[in-house]
């Protein structure tokens, strides 16, 4: 994928921070061949660090990834380990659990974008956040559509500042790896 040929600056730095590590979980990572040929493919950037209910993080991911694989319109083609990560801007929170998911589907952007919101709804997040970083039972962000480059008030694909972002980087780079 075009996405992976982008300049990676801080990767090596990154995967020696000591405060961020790799998990394994049953569907992180996961790895498929394509079952057909796909109109689409996207990146989707996942993060947790608040429980629903009895649900962790972890947990939530797991759903998550169940719900997207029982999808007839979405197959899950890769993810990467789960990495718990430090939260970046507001501090005084919970470690964050992310993962990276490689999908291909024919649904459109804007068809995707509702899927997202959906889901994140579906986990217990609220349409609107309490404030900018705040805890979160789920956050989907869209880092890459295809080839596609978009810039729109609340849309940016690649999704704005990932490079500069361990909970995407570090993620990515394990799929990087396997995906070349």
């Amino acid at each position: 994928m075009a996405f992976f040929a982008q300049k990676h600056q801080l990767h090596r730095g990154l995967m020696e921070k000591k405060s961020a590590y790799m998990m394994s979980s049953k569907h992180y990572p996961y790895r498929a061949l394509p079952t057909k040929a796909w109109r689409n493919e996207f990146i989707l950037s996942l993060g947790s660090n608040m429980p629903k209910g009895a649900q962790s993080s972890v947990e939530i991911l797991e759903h998550f990834f169940m719900r997207f694989y029982a999808n007839k319109r979405v197959e899950i083609l890769a993810t990467s380990p789960i990495w718990r990560n430090p939260p970046f801007g507001f501090k005084a929170q919970g470690d964050f659990y992310n993962a990276i998911m490689i999908c291909g589907s024919n649904m459109g952007l804007l068809e995707l974008y509702r899927l997202m919101f959906y889901t994140e709804r579906y986990f217990g997040r609220g349409r609107k956040r309490a404030f900018k970083n705040a805890p979160r039972t789920l956050d989907v962000d869209l880092m890459y559509f295809n080839a596609l480059t978009l810039k729109l008030p609340h849309l940016q694909i690649p999704h704005r500042g990932y490079f500069n972002r361990p909970s995407v980087m570090l993620p990515l780079s394990f799929i990087e790896n396997l995906w070349v």
